[in-house]
């Protein structure tokens, strides 16, 4: 008998504030990232998807009040 895949929410991903955001799922927790021009300014963990969401508003938020400067590296 065939039968169809389960699908669940195991990544989110959104721009706000000049920031990429991403959510992702890992077995024991939600992890969060923030980039600017391919470059992690923040990133941190929770226990549920809003949590983690939330954080990372608030981090590409805070990024944002403060300049929204990123040190890229050097080649």
């Amino acid at each position: 008998m065939h039968q169809s895949p389960a699908w669940s929410v195991r990544h989110v991903a959104t721009r706000i504030h000049g920031c990429d955001l991403a959510v992702t799922w890992r077995p024991e927790c939600w992890v969060w990232t923030v980039t600017v021009a391919g470059e992690q300014v923040a990133s941190g963990r929770s226990r549920s998807q809003e949590g983690a969401q939330n954080a990372a508003v608030q981090a590409a938020r805070r990024h944002a009040d403060d300049g929204g400067k990123v040190q890229l590296p050097l080649f």
